[in-house]
C-alpha cells in the first residue's frame, strides 16, 4: 500500500527492495582485476593483470579456501547498509544483498545448461549466545536466498560456532588467533561436503580470518573445493 522506497535513503524508486540512482551509483564494485585466490582487488597501474595472478600475501600463505570474490569494497556507502541489516533488523536488504552475491560469484550457465549438482551452500554460523541476542544469522539469509536463485543445496546449519569469540578486532594474526578452534562441522554434514564444492556466505571480508577457520574445518571434512562469497570486503593497502 505503500509506494516503493529506496532501501538506503528511502527516496521514491520505481521497484521495491532497490537503491535511488544516487545511493547505487555511490558504491563501490569490485569487478576490476584482483588475486585469483582472495579477490584483492589490484589496483595502481596494474590493470593489465590476468584471472591467474596471485597477491603476495597468498603467494606466501595460501589460505585455506579456493577462492573468494566479494561484491563491494567496504567503505563509507556499503557500510550503513550492511550494519543495517546485520544489526538493525532490516531484513528486506535479504533479497539486495543476495542478488550482489550472485553478481559477485559469476553469471549463471549457459542457456539448456545446468549448474554442477555437487555445489552446497553454507553460512558462516554465530555462536547461539550472539543469535539468541541478534536473533539472526544475517549471512544465513543472505545464503538462503542466493541458494534458492542459483538452484544449490542449502545447509543452514553445516557449520556450528562452538566458541564465543568476541567481536573481531585487531591484525590477521590477532584474528586468527580468536577464532582457532570456534567451528566445527555439524553432525551429519561431513558426507554432505565430501567431495563437494562449497560456497561459504558472510557479510564482511576483512583479514579472511574467519572463512580460513571455516575452510580449514571443511576441508579436513572432505570437501573438494571452498569458495567464500562477501557482500563487501575491507581494502587496505597491500603488495601485489
Amino acid at each position: 500500500m505503500l509506494p516503493p522506497r529506496c532501501l538506503a535513503c528511502g527516496v521514491g524508486v520505481q521497484d521495491a527492495g532497490r537503491l535511488c540512482g544516487d545511493c547505487w551509483g555511490a558504491l563501490d564494485f569490485l569487478q576490476g582485476p584482483a588475486c585469483a585466490c582472495c579477490g584483492y582487488p589490484f589496483e595502481g597501474g596494474v590493470l593489465h593483470l590476468v584471472e591467474e595472478h596471485y597477491c603476495a600475501a597468498c603467494q606466501a600463505n595460501p589460505p585455506a579456501f579456493d577462492r573468494a570474490r566479494m561484491a563491494l569494497r567496504y567503505d563509507e556507502a556499503s557500510r550503513g547498509m550492511i550494519l543495517a541489516f546485520k544489526h538493525g533488523d532490516r531484513l528486506e536488504y535479504g533479497p539486495f544483498l543476495a542478488d550482489l552475491l550472485g553478481q559477485a560469484y559469476g553469471p549463471g550457465p549457459c542457456p539448456g545448461e545446468t549448474f554442477p549438482d555437487n555445489t552446497v551452500v553454507l553460512p558462516v554460523p554465530l555462536h547461539r549466545k550472539r543469535l539468541r541476542r541478534r536473533r539472526y544469522n544475517q549471512a544465513a539469509i543472505m545464503g538462503q536466498i542466493f541458494a534458492r536463485n542459483r538452484g544449490f543445496l542449502y545447509l543452514p546449519e553445516g557449520l556450528r560456532r562452538i566458541k564465543h569469540t568476541p567481536p573481531q578486532h585487531g591484525n590477521s594474526a590477532h584474528r586468527l588467533r580468536n577464532v582457532a578452534g570456534a567451528f566445527v562441522v555439524s553432525d551429519g554434514t561431513a558426507d554432505r561436503v565430501r567431495g563437494q564444492v562449497v560456497i561459504l556466505v558472510d557479510d564482511v571480508y576483512t583479514t579472511g580470518a574467519t572463512v580460513k577457520a571455516c575452510a580449514r574445518i571443511l576441508k579436513r571434512h572432505g570437501a573438494a573445493r571452498v569458495e567464500v562469497l562477501t557482500i563487501a570486503r575491507v581494502c587496505r593497502p597491500r603488495q601485489i
